[in-house]
This record gives structure tokens, C-alpha cells and sequence, in this order.
């Protein structure tokens, strides 16, 4: 019986099919065609044609066999679970969450600031005359709890440190779908 595949041989085979592919398309390029002065390449211009229509089937095969590998990548990513904290994902998920989408919620709630009211009370304050009724001058008021948005931010800091580390394991201990 074959041993199984990993999750992390499986993507490291896409990338040198991917190689092959490239390396095939230099040669077919290489080959295509020659100046009426020059000798082919191969001993014979019919040796050259033959070859040119080997690779290009080649790749052919090489995308085939790409595909089935990555559709097995695909549904491994798909249906693994990890726990992470109470929360469980997907390895797709957490690809997700790596490729930007815990950076856009880190990014959420470092918004929550008073940068836009600040830059909005110094262009008000800059035209309006302090009232000699006594009034309050205008002033900042926070319209959320500080302590939330550290705990928030420290959550998806967090949730991104674990998914970095704990994928480089998880690729090398799931086996891929059959």
C-alpha cells in the first residue's frame, strides 16, 4: 500500500509541477520555430515538430495531474478542522483569515479612535469664539470602551500569531483527500 500524501508534499508538488510546466514552455518557445539559415535544434526539422508536440502534451498532462492535485489540496483545506481557542475553523479558513481578513479586524478596531473628531474639533475650535454665557467649549466625547478594543485587538493579534504557528504543523500532519 502507497503511503499517504501530506498536506505539505501536496503543495510542495504543486509549486515543481508548476516548475515542469514553465520549463516545458522555455523549450516548446526554444523550438518553435528557426531562421531558414539556421540547422533545428534536433537532427531533423520532423525530430523538432515531434518533440515540440511531446511537450505540449506534456503540459497537458502536467495541468491534469495539477488539477487532481490541487482539487485533493482544496477538499483537504475544506474539510479539516482545527480547533483553535473555543473557536473551530477550517484550514481554508484560517488560510482566509492569514491572507488579510484578521488584519482587517485588527485593522476594525484600530479605528476606533478620535483621530477624525480630533481633526473635526480643531477646524470647528478655529472659528468659534469661546461664549461669554459660560458655555462649555466643545470636546471629544468616546463612543466606545477602550478596554473592548484592546481586548478585541489582542484577540485577532492573538488568532493570527496561533494560525501562523500552528498551520506549519497542520500541513505536516494532515494527510491529503483522496
Amino acid at each position: 500500500m502507497p503511503e499517504q500524501k501530506m498536506l505539505i508534499e501536496g503543495m510542495k508538488a504543486l509549486k515543481v509541477l508548476e516548475k515542469r510546466i514553465a520549463t516545458n514552455t522555455r523549450r516548446i518557445n526554444e523550438y518553435a520555430a528557426i531562421v531558414s539559415t539556421e540547422r533545428p535544434v534536433f537532427a531533423t526539422q520532423k525530430e523538432q515538430e515531434a518533440e515540440i508536440k511531446t511537450l505540449i502534451q506534456a503540459n497537458g498532462d502536467l495541468v491534469t495531474e495539477y488539477l487532481d492535485l490541487k482539487r485533493r489540496v482544496d477538499m483537504t483545506n475544506l474539510q479539516t478542522r482545527v480547533q483553535i481557542g473555543k473557536d473551530g475553523y477550517t484550514i481554508a479558513d484560517l488560510l482566509q483569515l492569514r491572507r488579510g481578513l484578521a488584519k482587517m479586524m485588527r485593522q476594525t478596531y484600530q479605528a476606533l479612535n478620535d483621530d477624525v473628531a480630533e481633526a473635526r474639533l480643531r477646524a470647528m475650535t478655529s472659528r468659534y469664539a469661546p461664549s461669554a454665557s459660560g458655555e462649555k467649549p466643545p470636546h471629544i466625547e468616546f463612543l466606545y470602551d477602550e478596554k473592548a478594543k484592546n481586548e478585541g485587538l489582542r484577540h485577532w493579534q492573538d488568532l493570527e500569531d496561533e494560525i501562523e504557528t500552528r498551520l506549519e504543523v497542520i500541513n505536516a500532519t494532515t494527510p491529503l483527500v483522496d
